[in-house]
C-alpha cells in the first residue's frame, strides 16, 4: 500500500491545516527543526516528537523509523539553508517511504516561500528534473 506524501508552505501554526493534520492520525511520528515553538500538550498520546537539526538526520529518521505517518515541521530559513542537492535527496527519500512502507508524509514548510515549489516546477535545475 503506497502512503501519501503532501508538501505545504507559506503556513504559520495557527493555520487550521496544521492543527488538523495534528489531529490526524493517533500514532504519529513529528520532525520539527529549530525555532517550532508550540504546545505538545495537545497531541496525541501516541506522538513521537524528535527535533532535526540538519537535512542528513531529517532523512537517517524518515529511513530508520517507524512505518507510521510522519508530519514534518520546519522553518523556512532553516530549510532553504539546507543545500538544493540534499532537499532533493529529501525529496526522493520522502517519495521512497510512502511507496515502500505505506507511510503518509506531510512536510509543512512554516514561513516564506519553499524550495520544492521550484523543483516540482523545473525552476530550479531544468524541466527534466520535474517528471517525478
Amino acid at each position: 500500500m503506497a502512503g501519501n506524501l503532501m508538501i505545504v508552505d507559506n503556513l504559520d501554526l495557527g493555520y487550521p491545516f496544521v492543527a488538523d493534520s495534528l489531529k490526524a492520525y493517533d500514532e504519529y511520528s513529528l520532525l520539527i527543526t529549530d525555532g517550532i515553538v508550540m504546545d505538545f500538550s495537545d497531541l496525541p498520546d501516541g506522538v513521537r516528537v524528535q527535533r532535526i537539526l540538519t537535512v542528513y538526520q531529517l532523512m537517517r529518521s524518515i529511513v530508520e523509523g517507524p512505518n507510521l505517518p510522519y508530519i514534518i515541521m520546519a522553518r523556512s530559513d532553516i530549510f532553504n539553508s539546507w543545500p538544493y542537492p540534499d532537499l532533493d535527496n529529501l525529496y526522493d527519500t520522502m517519495r521512497m517511504k510512502t511507496f515502500y512502507s505505506g507511510s503518509d508524509i506531510i512536510l509543512m514548510v512554516i514561513g516564506g516561500r519553499i524550495v520544492f515549489r521550484n523543483m516540482l516546477h523545473g525552476e530550479m535545475y531544468g524541466e527534466e528534473y520535474a517528471q517525478y
